[in-house]
């Protein structure tokens, strides 16, 4: 048998998500192995190939695919576990944060992804009816394909600011996302923006795609010192640990900030007399 003929049964018989069975198709055939026969697949031969990805989460990724896909027949689970590291971005200030999103054609999109910390495809699917109040109903979810609106990787309620309620109260029918539209079409949209040579001045070169939009929302809770407990409700991550440890950034400077001063060295620069503690 054919692998692509095995896969093909597999996501027939396993309940998965629209966009995991697309995820999981995209990887086999990255690995090369998509018209191998079943029995040519080796552990050693994976490993090659997904080693020579240059991308730690990327390689990491494959591995968890083939040992997922391959579970069932016992092979491929030899392959390392390894550990996810969290994408590093570096922020641009929300000011040109917000000046190059407005220049966009799907800016409501994006300031979804950042002021309510929606993914791309959640973001897609908004549409009045989700809102009850200010509160944001997150239950649907565009494919990156654009071919497919299901659930989403988590559900929930999301609190928006009241302005950007009104501005998803407010849309018109022709801001509504439609099957077929990728979502790639956002990511592009402000990939582009943020790559125009006034751009980069703004962003420090560095572009800008909806994910980290996502990041931004999650650290400037945490950095105005919003529970971490509201940070997970509004991410709508299952354990804080995700919340804290992957969305929430810390740089050199933050590390620099959190060092106390002596408290010695700031008493005696306000000439106040210290008298030793005597222990008896």
């Amino acid at each position: 048998m054919l692998v692509k003929e095995y896969v093909d049964q597999l996501i027939q018989n396993r309940p998965y998500k629209y966009a995991y069975k697309q995820t999981l198709i995209r990887d086999i055939k990255k690995m090369g192995i998509w018209d191998f026969d079943i029995e040519d697949v080796t552990s050693s031969y994976i490993r090659d190939v997904v080693d020579s990805q240059s991308n730690h989460n990327s390689r990491r990724r494959l591995y968890i695919t083939a040992r997922s896909v391959f579970k069932d027949i016992n092979k491929c689970q030899d392959l390392p576990v390894l550990e996810s590291i969290s994408r590093i971005y570096q922020f641009p200030s929300q000011e040109h944060l917000e000046f190059l999103i407005n220049k966009s054609k799907y800016r409501l999109q994006l300031l979804l992804c950042m002021y309510g910390g929606l993914r791309v495809g959640e973001a897609c699917a908004v549409t009045p009816n989700k809102l009850e109040g200010n509160y944001l109903r997150v239950d649907e979810a565009y494919s990156q394909d654009g071919l497919h609106l299901g659930s989403p990787k988590t559900v929930g309620r999301v609190l928006l600011p009241e302005w950007l309620a009104d501005e998803v109260r407010n849309m018109a029918p022709e801001d509504r996302w439609q099957i077929g539209m990728t979502t790639k079409m956002v990511s592009g949209s402000i990939y582009k923006i943020s790559r125009f040579k006034g751009a980069k001045e703004l962003t420090g070169g560095k572009p800008i795609n909806p994910h980290m939009l996502r990041h931004w929302y999650a650290t400037d809770m945490i950095k105005r010192g919003i529970s971490p407990e509201v940070v997970r409700r509004q991410m709508r991550h299952k354990k804080i640990e995700t919340t804290m440890k992957v969305y929430v950034q810390v740089n050199s400077r933050d590390l620099e900030n959190s060092v106390p001063s002596r408290i010695i060295e700031k008493v005696q620069s306000d000439n106040v007399i210290m008298f030793p503690l005597t222990i008896a």
